[in-house]
């Protein structure tokens, strides 16, 4: 509910610095710039997803994880978006979005998505930042693992080449 509510404060900032700066630059100025801008923000869609969705399809291939260029291809679609969407402050934030610092910023805003240890060729990461799989831990020498009970492996678990857990790295 407060997002909901932060959302709704933005939006009405937005028609009001609108209506302000067209006030002050003129009508015909103030749509020529709604238009471009909405021009250029439907042009980065289109350019960032596809783009984006054939960087991850590549990572998959590799065997690694697409998390980073999925984080990046999402801020390039959200600064589109906003840039589509008619006002001078959603302008301003997709801008924002553009600069080459911002993927840094989502990283550190939504740490569930891309955690540190999620870059490319590294083992998936769960809610909290720890790996998925108990047993993992265990062959890392974290001596807390041993005190649970043996796990028997779930359809889809990764089990390693020597068979020792459920998801050791056996390199």
């Amino acid at each position: 509910m407060p997002l909901l509510f932060l959302l709704a404060l933005f939006l009405l900032a937005d028609v009001i610095v609108l209506f302000t700066l067209g006030a002050k630059l003129g009508l015909l100025l103030t749509l020529l710039w709604i238009a471009l801008s909405a021009a250029f923000g439907l042009h980065l869609i289109r350019r960032e997803s596809l783009l984006t969705l054939q960087r991850a399809r590549e990572r998959l291939a590799q065997g690694e994880l697409p998390s980073d260029d999925l984080l990046a291809g999402a801020t390039f679609v959200l600064a589109g978006v906003l840039l589509m969407a008619p006002g001078f402050l959603s302008d301003l934030l997709g801008l924002v979005c553009l600069l080459p610092g911002s993927g840094q910023l989502a990283r550190r805003w939504f740490p569930r998505v891309a955690a540190p240890g999620t870059h490319s060729g590294s083992r998936a990461q769960g809610p909290r930042g720890s790996e998925w799989e108990p047993a993992a831990r265990a062959s890392h020498g974290d001596s807390s693992a041993h005190d649970e009970p043996e796990v028997r492996p779930l359809e889809g678990d990764y089990i390693g080449r020597d068979g020792s857990g459920r998801g050791g790295d056996s390199r």
